[in-house]
């Protein structure tokens, strides 16, 4: 007995329908009910068993039973219903002794090959013993064209192995591909940030230099010693930013160096009129802090304090160790903050570089009471290393 025309038309367009929605859920496998079910290992299940249900009856008008009960209009229900029981045991015997294989430490650590070759081995001999059962409770108790039904099943778990190997194959490149574009991101964030940082720095020498050779000009006319002097610490100044132009990074110690140079020059301008002191407890100045990060701190102090009331000006420099992390601390006896503070370029450097080197891992407070003070303290501690 053969199918009419239009049954057989509708045959193939149910079964063409069947395949289209299975490739699609296969291609959708990761996402697929992401959001509704919440138990990974029951999503997992439920999707492996709609695509099967979609695949192998794309596949079944071409076995003979199903073939049969179309033409004849008899038991279709029931072998459709066979179908999908023989599809639920299966899928959920093969999916999850393959995923306890998979997840094996074992079969994690074999190589891409031997890995994909234990799983295909796995998901075959899964395939064929449960097409045993399955064929025993289809039968009424009874084997049926079992030979069949396990060449069948044989070929079937070839075919799910070789979809396993291409999706691993794919996810695998997929992978290798995020990577590299992972990568080659953040080759180009940390080249953004150097060159963030480097024109902070380049901006800022220019700064120093201005205001030291003002100073030094002027001392030139009324104290050549003094000038030389001046001319020494800004040598060294300018050696430091130097020496240390490929590091964004400095320890305690030579930021305090570095800001005990600035502080001398001012001090040698203005004599007895800038007094200062350097406080740090022990074990803190091996620490790293962005490059530059104290100075213009001081040297706000300095514009603000001495220059701008003219009254002798004294500034308290103090670095601890905080729970957790270090606290630089800035205080000197210049008029209070404004209230609404509006950064000079110096203090926004300051922003700036710990925004890059050290993000969401600083504060900085700006104090008025009890006394006038800038605090700054990082959480994360990085020690001194030389690849820095």
């Amino acid at each position: 007995m053969k199918l009419d025309f239009n049954s057989l038309f509708g045959l193939i367009i149910l079964s063409s329908i069947t395949l289209v929605l299975g490739l699609y859920l296969l291609a959708n496998f990761n996402t697929l009910f992401k959001g509704s079910i919440k138990s990974e290992w029951l999503r997992k299940n439920i999707v492996v068993w709609m695509i099967s249900v979609c695949l192998v009856l794309a596949i079944s008008p071409t076995s003979h039973d199903f073939y049969e009960a179309i033409v004849s209009h008899k038991k279709f229900f029931r072998v459709l219903l066979i179908q999908c029981a023989a599809i639920t045991v299966m899928t959920f015997f093969v999916f999850n002794i393959t995923l306890l294989v998979r997840s094996n430490r074992f079969v994690r650590s074999l190589p891409f090959r031997k890995r994909m070759a234990m799983i295909v081995a796995t998901i075959i001999g899964c395939t064929v013993l449960a097409g045993i059962p399955v064929n025993y409770i289809g039968n009424g108790g009874f084997f049926k064209n079992l030979d069949l039904t396990l060449i069948f099943n044989f070929y079937t778990g070839v075919m799910c192995g070789f979809i396993y190997v291409t999706m691993s194959y794919i996810n695998l490149e997929r992978q290798r591909k995020m990577s590299e574009k992972e990568l080659e991101i953040s080759r180009m964030r940390e080249l953004k940030v150097k060159a963030e940082l480097e024109a902070l720095h380049s901006k800022i020498n220019p700064h120093f230099l201005y205001n030291a050779l003002n100073s030094i000009a002027d001392l030139s006319i009324t104290d050549g010693k003094k000038a030389r002097k001046m001319t020494i610490a800004l040598a060294d100044l300018f050696r430091y930013s130097i020496n240390y132009s490929d590091h964004n990074y400095s320890t305690v110690n030579d930021e305090l160096a570095m800001t005990d140079v600035y502080l001398q020059i001012e001090k040698i301008r203005f004599e007895d009129q800038l007094n200062y002191s350097v406080d740090i407890e022990t074990d803190v100045g091996h620490y790293l802090v962005p490059r530059i990060i104290l100075q213009p701190l001081v040297e706000n102090a300095v514009k603000h304090g001495l220059k701008m009331t003219g009254k002798i000006t004294e500034i308290k420099l103090r670095v601890k160790k905080g729970n957790p992390g270090i606290v630089i601390t800035i205080a000197d006896n210049g008029p209070d903050f404004p209230e609404v503070l509006i950064p000079g370029y110096g203090v926004k450097s300051v922003f700036d570089k710990l925004d890059l080197l050290f993000p969401d891992n600083y504060e900085i407070f700006f104090h008025n009471h009890p006394h006038k003070e800038v605090s700054i303290r990082i959480f994360k501690l990085v020690k001194n290393e030389p690849a820095v």
